[in-house]
């Protein structure tokens, strides 16, 4: 593409709903904007005071300078800016920088800092004198403005960091698949077939960036973390913060990488534990592994999905209890991995319907990167007879999946 800019590598839509969950889940007012400050996403939870605002000319164009000026300001800084904009309220700016180009900024503030803001309250009426709107109408509003506590905008900037670098990472993952499919209608037939296989791979990484490390994941366990924070003294929030890093890191390897069963058990473990911060007791985890875990080698994140869909899938009511085991054996040359759940089980009309597609697990119940995409990637490393072999399910016992690796070939 000729301009590179923030709209072409990220959907607006897809955009909103990034701005929409950070700014739920932290109460701050939250724009994301180009990087001329012209706002690129409808405002989300802005105050009556700055919409007033920017509904006039004058206003508006105040904003956007005001926008673009603490933007290159965070470019500058490399992290997270805090200024007072144009009217006198705290803003803060993230920058969405992809390949050295400053593409735009998140945007979020419009508080006052309690105990040190106070007395800017006279200053702020003199600068809004100058903008040609109802003034008392803007001092009503201004008397609306929440005062906020310093710790509370500092851990909405770090959390502004992270949803700033989600948006690079998604727009690098969707210039990828576009570049793909550019190049894939110039390629015969056969290598068609050889790019889709690593179009999966590509689209791996799409999945785990939007399941693992979009802002609902994120947002969710931070607040898991910050009650528990709140209810105990601080041992177990270690534990859920420590796994949480493990399972940011881990996630943001490359897609096409072969990690040992080790690896992928462990990772299994941070998940698990957050799943346990939330679930308690209901949700259990056993394994049996009989070989060394580390002369086994499999696709990164070819568990996690699998651990996903039978918490999501088994938990049904609110007190459902859910054992999820891990067998690991050799049999007949293969290695064959179980993952065996006691949770609610998939209907037989839903898994005779599974069964029985030609492009076998193509609609599988899915979520995050899902079956069909374990499947086929497994499928990639070591031929078609492998992957995910077989599914068994009953109502109110559970289900097992089976998949089976060439044990020569990954030792």
């Amino acid at each position: 593409m000729s301009v590179l800019t923030l709209r072409n590598i990220v959907d607006v839509e897809e955009l909103q709903e990034i701005q929409e969950s950070f700014s739920n889940a932290t109460g701050f007012a939250v724009i994301i904007a180009d990087n001329q400050g012209i706002p690129v996403t409808k405002p989300t939870n802005f105050t009556s005071f700055c919409t007033k605002i920017r509904s006039s000319p004058e206003g508006s164009q105040c904003c956007i300078l005001s926008d673009k000026t603490v933007g290159l300001l965070a470019v500058e800084e490399g992290k997270v800016a805090k200024h007072y904009c144009h009217s006198g309220l705290v803003d803060m700016a993230a920058p969405i920088v992809y390949n050295g180009n400053h593409l735009g900024s998140v945007l979020c503030g419009q508080v006052l800092i309690k105990d040190q803001d106070e007395k800017f309250l006279s200053d702020i009426r003199e600068k809004i004198k100058r903008i040609p709107i109802d003034q008392d109408l803007l001092n009503l509003f201004l008397a609306k403005i929440e005062f906020t506590s310093e710790q509370q905008v500092e851990s909405a900037a770090g959390m502004l960091q992270l949803v700033a670098n989600y948006i690079t990472k998604f727009g690098a993952v969707r210039m990828a698949k576009d570049e793909a499919n550019e190049k894939n209608q110039l390629l015969g037939k056969e290598e068609k077939l050889r790019i889709s296989l690593e179009k999966t791979l590509k689209q791996t990484q799409f999945k785990v960036l939007q399941s693992q490390i979009n802002p609902h994941f994120l947002f969710n366990t931070l607040n898991t973390i910050a009650h528990l924070a709140y209810l105990e003294n601080a041992e177990q929030t270690q534990s859920v913060t420590y796994s949480l890093s493990k399972i940011m890191r881990y996630s943001l390897r490359n897609i096409d990488q072969l990690v040992t069963l080790k690896e992928e058990v462990d990772y299994i473990n941070n998940y698990l534990n957050i799943q346990q911060s939330i679930y308690r007791d209901r949700v259990q985890f056993q394994k049996i592994i009989d070989i060394d875990s580390e002369m086994i080698k499999l696709p990164i994140l070819t568990i996690q999905p699998l651990i996903e869909n039978a918490i999501k899938h088994g938990l049904k009511n609110g007190d459902d209890h859910i054992v999820i085991k891990i067998h690991g054996y050799v049999d007949n040359e293969c290695f064959v991995l179980e993952i065996i759940d006691t949770g609610t089980g998939i209907h037989k009309g839903k898994l005779d319907h599974i069964l029985s597609q030609s492009d076998k697990f193509r609609n599988g119940h899915n979520t995050g990167i899902g079956i069909p995409n374990v499947h086929k990637r497994l499928q990639y490393y070591y031929g078609e007879e492998y992957g995910i072999t077989a599914i068994e399910s009953q109502i109110g016992t559970g289900t097992k999946v089976r998949l089976e690796l060439p044990f020569k070939e990954v030792q």
